[in-house]
């Protein structure tokens, strides 16, 4: 996750209240927490959705969920551990339980929604509740949303969810996933968050998963094209803009802000040390509907175990995958010359997805010429 307003303006409202508190540009709780095996844990409650996505990355086989029983057994282990729960679908509004199941949560909780079903009681639960932030998906504008979501009336309902939660005071975000469909409504859906005043704008390139796959991605030179128009955006933008699994995107934003401000650029690289790459079985884990562990939330063709006969604990610290995502990589193709792969390293699921785990990342932009010589590591 890139905090690219951090980075370009030392802005980081919605992140610095999830993950840390302290008003230095590199806090030392940020540096602690990259030291550290503290995840943020993304518990997928529920398969079940209201909604018809034609990127989800859930969708699956339907098959019996975890019981509220066995969910609040398994919290006792994640509240050890967790720097932030963050409870998503599915749909996990569709779960009687939820907010019975976050009454258990010791650490932080965050919610994951297409913002549908959220009323004016439901935003006055989840505040009550002690969910310290909302992300609401909006694909684009009304006709793109709806068709994207599969459903019509899908777009009015999240943008009257936002307001719900903006009403009750709530922290919200919106949530937007980079596909070749929408990647020209960028601008749109920002301008509608600024409208809301919405807290936060995430950005999340294609993992492909589920019902999604490398044909519904951008190209990469679409990709850029969108990333050099968020940089420009974030000097001027009344929130926080981040983007979500595509690491390459914090070398980007340091070489334009060179362009600009070389101090400010040197400033942001440092950030970037404790904050950039991929940290999937890091500081990163996801439980599914069904109990099976997995690195991250795109990650459910392999399991690291199953918290219904093995403990949370126990699998997150013996998973052989989880530690060789820990340890020292052997990376080939361009990642593997890349100046800049121990800050950045490519997002490893899209390189498996591509063929080879420590393979190169596909969805790099950044030139052959931009990856040759890191201009920040001072000799």
């Amino acid at each position: 996750m890139i905090s690219l307003s951090k980075m370009v303006t030392g802005k980081a409202t919605v992140s610095r209240e999830l993950t840390y508190k302290d008003d230095e540009y590199i806090p030392e709780s940020l540096k602690s927490l990259r030291r550290s095996l503290k995840p943020v844990v993304v518990w997928n409650v529920t398969a079940r959705c209201n909604l018809r996505c034609a990127h989800c990355y859930a969708y699956t086989d339907k098959r019996e969920e975890l019981d509220t029983k066995t969910l609040k057994s398994v919290l006792n282990d994640v509240n050890k551990i967790a720097i932030l729960i963050l409870f998503s679908g599915g749909e996990p509004l569709l779960r009687r339980d939820l907010f019975e199941i976050a009454r258990y949560s010791k650490v932080p909780i965050a919610l994951s929604t297409n913002g549908t079903l959220i009323d004016l009681n439901v935003a006055e639960r989840l505040r009550d509740y002690g969910f310290s932030y909302v992300g609401v998906s909006l694909d684009g504008g009304r006709e793109v949303h709806d068709k994207f979501r599969g459903v019509d009336g899908a777009f009015d309902r999240a943008v009257e969810g936002l307001k719900n939660l903006k009403s009750v005071g709530v922290m919200s975000g919106v949530r937007f996933t980079l596909t070749k469909f929408n990647f020209e409504e960028v601008k749109n859906v920002l301008d509608v968050c600024e409208e809301l005043e919405i807290e936060r704008f995430c950005l999340y390139h294609l993992v492909p998963s589920g019902r999604a796959d490398f044909s519904m991605d951008v190209s990469n030179r679409e990709r850029r094209r969108v990333m050099e128009y968020l940089f420009d955006r974030a000097f001027d933008f009344d929130g926080e803009i981040l983007t979500v699994d595509n690491p390459c995107d914090g070398i980007f934003f340091c070489l334009k802000l060179r362009e600009i401000d070389d101090k400010l650029a040197f400033k942001a690289y440092e950030f970037l040390k404790f904050r950039g790459g991929d940290r999937s079985g890091k500081n990163l884990v996801n439980i599914d509907p069904f109990g099976y562990v997995h690195p991250n939330q795109f990650w459910w063709d392999y399991n690291c175990g199953n918290v219904k006969g093995r403990s949370f604990l126990d699998i997150w610290l013996k998973d052989k995958l989880l530690k060789d995502l820990r340890g020292d990589w052997k990376l080939k193709g361009r990642c593997g010359i890349c100046a800049y792969r121990d800050v950045c390293g490519g997002f490893r699921l899209r390189a498996l997805r591509a063929g080879n785990l420590w393979g190169e990342d596909p969805s790099c932009y950044l030139s052959d010429d931009e990856i040759t010589r890191n201009l920040f590591e001072r000799i």
